[in-house]
């Protein structure tokens, strides 16, 4: 199981890393996005000045803003423990879905920069920034600001939604999964960082990285692991969210009081993925 998650956090970690040498200027991603507004024009797909306002009306950019910063990481990580635990014969098909999908989404952001939508003044969300205060100049920690063309923040979602509904088509509740894409669209659209077409081929590269890996994994085997409880999965793959969360929130260089909630959902998170283990395990018997 961590062997799984240590290879997803080193996946994203050269996604991000990859990206940096690869970000755009200013001129020609802002270029790039209003040619990208015009396509969605003629496609009736501009819908993102409604969304902002929408947004702005309900005084919702805060709270938008948070979902965006924390919720990606901890949910992908606790889907990816209760998917490796429910199906560990299906779960190579999604491993290899979910690191092939980076192959041509970092294609397309080196080929075709694209300024996020807050860097456009009629969006009402802001103005672009000079060529030197980009990141490629600022020395930020694995950050391309030019690279909105392939939404994998949506494509995500639709990866744990689509899993979630192949493994279990006649559970309701898979289906409600969907709900997690349709949010995840209004915060990333509603904060400016994504236009609908990136939704779009963010999805298409996880459908192309999908038709490759059902080519490397042709047969599928039958479930022979056996699986934890129900309830041991729950806690365990809550656990790893809860870490996920506490890792991404916490500032190692600025330990102090402000850190005490984030070292407490860190040990609540560590208490929710050992404990279902111990029990699993049965109390030790001493040997005659």
């Amino acid at each position: 199981m961590e062997a799984e998650l240590a290879f997803v956090a080193l996946v994203l970690l050269a996604w991000h890393a990859v990206r940096i040498p690869i970000e755009g200027d200013v001129g020609t991603s802002v270029a790039h996005a209003r040619d990208v507004l015009r396509l969605e024009g003629i496609l009736g797909l501009d819908v993102e000045h409604d969304i902002i306002e929408a947004v702005a009306a309900a005084d919702a950019q805060a709270p938008l803003r948070w979902l965006y910063a924390n919720i990606h990481l901890p949910v992908l990580f606790g889907f990816v423990a209760a998917a490796r635990l429910l199906a560990p014969a299906r779960y190579p098909f999604v491993r290899t879905t979910f690191a092939l999908s980076f192959v041509p989404a970092a294609l397309i952001v080196a080929l075709f920069p694209l300024a996020p939508p807050h860097w456009l003044p009629e969006l009402g969300l802001g103005a672009p920034p000079s060529d030197a205060a980009l990141t490629n100049t600022t020395g930020a920690l694995f950050h391309n600001t030019t690279a909105a063309a392939a939404s994998q923040h949506f494509g995500f979602t639709v990866l744990i939604a689509a899993t979630t509904i192949w493994l279990f088509p006649r559970s309701r509740l898979a289906w409600l999964t969907l709900a997690y894409p349709a949010l995840v669209f209004v915060v990333i659209v509603g904060t400016g960082n994504h236009y609908v077409v990136d939704c779009v081929v963010g999805t298409l590269t996880l459908v192309l990285a999908a038709a490759v890996a059902s080519r490397l994994h042709l047969e599928r085997p039958r479930e022979t692991t056996p699986v934890p409880q129900p309830s041991g999965i729950a806690s365990i793959s809550l656990g790893y969210a809860l870490i996920t969360w506490g890792f991404v929130s916490l500032d190692l260089t600025a330990l102090g009081r402000n850190s005490l909630p984030d070292a407490l959902v860190l040990a609540a998170g560590l208490a929710a993925v050992i404990v279902p283990r111990l029990v699993q395990a049965g109390p030790l018997t001493e040997s005659s």
